[in-house]
């Protein structure tokens, strides 16, 4: 569990446990608002009205202040592969089973909430609509404000491609910050060229434009939006149950991540902002950035101002208050373009929101900030990257999958190991010094339908602040004429660097997959949110025989 500083919200007395998130208001003249609905033991149920930039803090389940990026709300977890997204059902909290209700004092006042009704063999889901976009979206108070008040990403930036290279160049708005973070990148990344993704993300502000009603002199809102398509993604959930007779629902409380998501169409993506500066000095010298002790936190922020605007600056403060995991089936190849080069004035300090880390202020507001704001400006950084499963041998623990997949479906499987082919790729073709092996199986699903599956094994790396970071590559699934000679190509391509097309060796080259296959899919691995290795392998082999069968 990682410890964090004390971080509330002003307004919001110590312990107190957000319950439910209700509807949107808006006063003449002002900006949107939440409804939120908090317990605390000595006051029993009551309610709140927060402005809608603090919604990347507004976890159901929180306990304010926070002391912990884990939600300690106790309860239901659990991992979950959603079913087609067809059939789930929309309905509202009045139909929420009787055992798991709550905050009845209050219950006429979000009766309209949305939820999603969803259905699988063992059991009944309760979804929020409300946390799906917190899930999916909402990881930033900028993302926020552009969503809902804007209902397009041309506040956050502008985005190009051409032949599977994606350009992506952030706005002014968002925190330079950010471009450091490989999480964001992907989001980014995905929420810039995935085309359902952006028809999602412009749903709030439609919803809110046909739907809000004016009600004692302010506008209304029960929320609403149109998801990307979930269907089979694995979901990692927390919530609790129902009592009998109702102990086989379950109220999602929380998505704690999702994997499976669908990555765009790119083989690598670059990212500028227009505040990425390579600073030098009167004596040209580079001013480098001091990495920031891992023991120390982010900034020394205690308290959130829901009421007061900041002032309009570059320095933005990082907050971390929760975890976060947006897993794709295929891990996008983002990187940082090089940097603008720029000359300080003589005797001049530099003025970098990336160097802007503490603060020895403890007040801060996450709103847009204005010229006569006061206090500092903050922003919200929840995103994480997928934890992979601590399996004692990785390609062993896939062949594990496979013997499974083949006994639960009746499959002829076949699968060999061998080396990975030594191309250019410096050292990528070795692992702790021998060499890199690889697992390529044959699955003969039925009598017309060959698939194939490759498997590489990964590693951990050291990186510059001396903490690992942990290979990604997801499993591919393919299906091709030649079953010998294209996994062979394929193999080759991965452990190639292209320098003039500026292409990893280490990462699938998607555009030639795409060309030499007939159908491929990409399967990311199991992450260790999911409870224990047992629970990894059941949902990988069900997440794995949903490729082969919608093949």
């Amino acid at each position: 569990m990682s410890n964090i500083d004390e971080i509330g919200i002003r307004g919001i007395p110590k312990e107190s446990k957000l319950i439910l998130l209700g509807d949107w208001y808006q006063n003449p003249g002002q900006e949107w608002k939440i409804i939120c609905y908090f317990y605390r033991d000595d006051l029993g149920y009551f309610r709140k009205g927060l402005p809608i930039d603090l919604l990347p803090a507004l976890v159901p389940g929180t306990v304010f202040p926070r002391t912990s990026t884990e939600n300690k709300a106790q309860g239901w977890t659990e991992t979950v592969m959603l079913p087609q997204q067809d059939s789930w059902k929309k309905v509202d909290f009045r139909q929420l089973p009787r055992t798991l209700k709550r905050v009845d004092d209050f219950s006429e006042q979000f009766d309209n909430c949305v939820l999603y009704r969803i259905e699988t063999d063992e059991k009944v889901y309760w979804l929020p609509i409300a946390e799906v976009a917190r899930m999916l979206f909402f990881h930033s108070s900028e993302v926020v404000r552009a969503a809902v008040y804007q209902g397009n990403t041309w506040q956050l930036g502008k985005s190009w491609s051409e032949d599977w290279v994606g350009n992506v160049e952030l706005s002014a708005n968002i925190p330079v910050r950010y471009m450091n973070s490989l999480q964001y990148r992907k989001f980014f990344t995905w929420l810039f060229f995935d085309s359902d993704t952006q028809d999602s993300f412009g749903s709030i502000f439609q919803s809110i434009n046909q739907n809000s009603i004016i009600e004692n002199g302010a506008d209304r809102w029960t929320f609403d939006f149109t998801p990307p398509d979930l269907s089979h993604c694995g979901i990692s959930l927390a919530g609790y149950t129902g009592r009998a007779p109702e102990e086989y629902h379950v109220f999602i409380r929380e998505i704690r991540s999702v994997s499976g998501l669908k990555a765009p169409d790119l083989d690598v993506v670059y990212f500028s902002h227009p505040d990425d500066h390579l600073l030098l000095s009167k004596e040209l010298e580079v001013i480098e950035e001091k990495p920031r002790p891992p023991s120390k936190p982010p900034v020394d922020i205690r308290e959130l101002d829901p009421d007061t605007n900041p002032k309009s600056s570059k320095k933005r403060y990082s907050i971390k208050l929760g975890r976060s995991g947006l897993n794709f089936d295929v891990e996008p190849d983002t990187r940082r373009s090089p940097r603008h080069v720029k000359a300080l004035p003589p005797l001049s300090e530099p003025d970098l929101e990336e160097i802007e880390e503490q603060t020895p202020e403890e007040l801060a507001s996450l709103q847009q900030g204005s010229d006569i704001g006061k206090g500092l400006k903050a922003d919200i950084d929840n995103l994480d990257p997928p934890v992979l499963i601590d399996a004692p041998e990785k390609i062993m623990f896939f062949q594990s999958m496979l013997q499974k997949l083949e006994k639960e479906h009746v499959w002829q499987i076949e699968s060999i190991i061998g080396d990975v082919p030594k191309k250019r790729c410096r050292s990528q073709h070795l692992v702790g010094g021998r060499p890199r092996r690889y697992c390529h199986a044959v699955i003969k699903r039925d009598k017309s339908t060959t698939i194939q599956i490759l498997e590489i094994e990964l590693t951990s790396k050291p990186k510059k602040d001396g903490t690992l970071e942990v290979e990604s590559l997801s499993t591919l699934f393919f299906r091709a004429g030649d079953t010998a000679v294209t996994f062979q190509r394929i193999l080759d391509e991965l452990m190639t660097a292209y320098k003039d097309g500026r292409l990893n060796a280490m990462s699938w080259k998607r555009q030639f997959i795409s060309q030499n296959t007939s159908v491929r899919e990409y399967l990311g691995h199991p992450d260790n949110k999911i409870k224990n290795e047992l629970d990894a392998l059941e949902s990988w082999v069900a997440r794995a025989a949903d490729k082969v069968i919608g093949m």
